[in-house]
């Protein structure tokens, strides 16, 4: 049975009270749920795009990961007003990167990222006729951010991951495409001569969040696959988790329990019983 939308992204973090700050002061989500092991945020009425913070107490400090490092690695959130959510993010204590406009289709699309709390990378795309549905900002005119839109992994063989979510997961491939050079190279932080290639899957009628498989050509990589902090965790929609377990193991993802795989890039994988409906 096929995926569908992505209702929560799992993050690990070593301090759940400064993550909860970070993510409510930067992207104005709301806390959905607390307990002692750390909270739900999202945008209330929009049942996907959810993002959860996972206590991991005890684990070490490490340095940031780069954009290119293998692994689960940016997450996604649309923005009305690209000025406002950078001052907002450098504000809550990210760091955002230059906002820049390329072409897009037929149109062109603004967008920056920003390194966030627990070493999550973000992409943010200003939102507008191109924007995929997001029923957060499509229920409030007055809101400056949706729910997460997106969740991206950096694998280390692109085709692979790719075939693994079409395949056994039934996602259907939105755009494919490569770009290098200005004003991708400002975007990312990528050496000159880099290139970073990008591929947007889907559930069918699309409803958020999505996933994207990026990978990057021409740059040192590290391999952050096995960090314990960070994006760890996608929860999936289906209307048959068993059956949808059941392909993605035959596929290559690893069983760790009953209802957890690991798939490409490191990501942990789990499924929910959910329409796939907008």
């Amino acid at each position: 049975m096929p995926l569908g939308a992505v209702i929560e992204a799992v993050v690990a973090t070593r301090d759940p009270a400064a993550s909860i700050d970070f993510h409510t002061r930067a992207f104005g989500l709301e806390v959905l749920e607390r307990d002692a092991g750390g909270a739900l945020l999202g945008v209330a009425g929009s049942p996907t795009g959810r993002l959860r913070l996972a206590a991991a107490p005890g684990v070490p400090a490490t340095p940031a990961p780069r954009i290119w490092d293998i692994g689960p690695r940016l997450l996604g959130i649309y923005s009305r007003d690209l000025e406002r959510t950078a001052a907002a993010i450098d504000a809550a204590g990210g760091t955002s990167r230059d906002r820049v406009t390329y072409p897009y289709g037929a149109a062109t699309l603004s967008e920056f990222v920003a390194l966030g709390a627990d070493g999550v990378w973000w992409t943010i795309p200003r939102a507008g006729a191109a924007h995929r549905p997001s029923p957060a900002l499509e229920g409030d005119a007055r809101r400056l951010h949706g729910e997460l839109h997106t969740a991206v992994l950096v694998p280390d063989d692109h085709d692979a991951a790719v075939a693994f979510f079409t395949g056994a997961g039934g996602l259907e491939v939105l755009f494919e495409g490569e770009m290098s050079g200005d004003p991708f190279d400002r975007m990312t932080g990528m050496p000159e001569g880099a290139s970073l290639r990008l591929t947007f899957l889907v559930a069918r009628d699309h409803p958020p969040a999505r996933l994207e498989i990026m990978s990057f050509r021409g740059v040192d990589a590290a391999d952050r696959t096995a960090s314990p902090l960070g994006l760890r965790r996608l929860v999936f929609a289906s209307d048959d988790p068993g059956a949808t377990l059941d392909d993605l193991v035959k596929a290559g993802a690893t069983r760790l329990d009953g209802t957890t795989l690991r798939g490409p890039a490191g990501i942990e994988l789990q499924v929910r019983h959910a329409r796939l409906t907008p």
